[in-house]
């Protein structure tokens, strides 16, 4: 499972960026094959390619799924989601 964490440098403050990773880093014991990567929309091909009006904006397996800073719950409960939909296509 690939999340990728999509953030404006000049704009998203470190402790949101901070906060995001740790919860992420937190679901590694549930989901071992969980990635994931810290990208900076500010070069214009990374904006254009995501195409997420604001940041923070979280994907998973390719697919938008938050925009804006999340709850921890919700984040959470959005990974688990993801990680039953692989288990359930790939037996």
């Amino acid at each position: 499972m690939q999340v990728e964490v999509l953030i404006a440098s000049c704009c998203t403050p470190k402790e949101v960026q901070q906060k995001i990773v740790s919860i992420i880093e937190g679901m590694k014991a549930e989901v071992p094959d969980l990635t994931w990567s810290l990208i900076d929309s500010s070069a214009p091909e990374v904006a254009v390619r995501y195409r997420a009006p604001i940041t923070p904006a979280i994907f998973i397996d390719g697919r938008l799924e938050f925009v804006g800073y999340p709850r921890m719950k919700e984040l959470q409960t959005k990974i688990r989601e993801h990680k039953r939909q692989v288990v359930a296509t790939h037996p």
